[in-house]
C-alpha cells in the first residue's frame, strides 16, 4: 500500500506541476487554451463521476462501508482526477490543435 501511495504521490506532483506550467504559459492563443482546458476538465469530470458511480454501485450490491472507507475512496478519486487533468494538459500541450 505504501508503494502505491508513493507512486500516486509522485505522479500527482508531476501532474500538478504540468498543470501549473500550462496555466502560467502564454504561448498559446486564448481560444486554443480554452479548448485544451475544456478537454482536460471533461476528462477529470468523467473520471470522478465514473468512479463515484461504480463505487456506489458496488456499495449497493456488496458492502456498506464505514465513513472512513468512503472518505478514502473519494480522496483517491479526487487525486486520480487531478492526475488525469494534469496529464491530459501535458499530452495536449505537446501536440496542440
Amino acid at each position: 500500500m505504501i508503494v502505491i501511495s508513493a507512486v500516486l504521490l509522485i505522479v500527482l506532483i508531476y501532474a500538478i506541476v504540468n498543470a501549473v506550467q500550462f496555466l502560467k504559459s502564454t504561448d498559446l492563443s486564448k481560444a486554443v487554451r480554452d479548448k485544451m482546458l475544456a478537454r482536460a476538465f471533461k476528462g477529470a469530470f468523467l473520471t470522478v463521476t465514473g468512479g463515484w458511480f461504480f463505487f456506489e454501485l458496488f456499495m449497493i450490491m456488496r458492502i456498506s462501508p464505514s465513513f472512513e472507507v468512503y472518505r478514502i475512496v473519494m480522496l483517491i478519486l479526487v487525486i486520480i482526477s487531478l492526475i488525469v487533468f494534469g496529464l491530459n494538459l501535458k499530452v495536449q500541450n505537446q501536440r496542440p490543435e
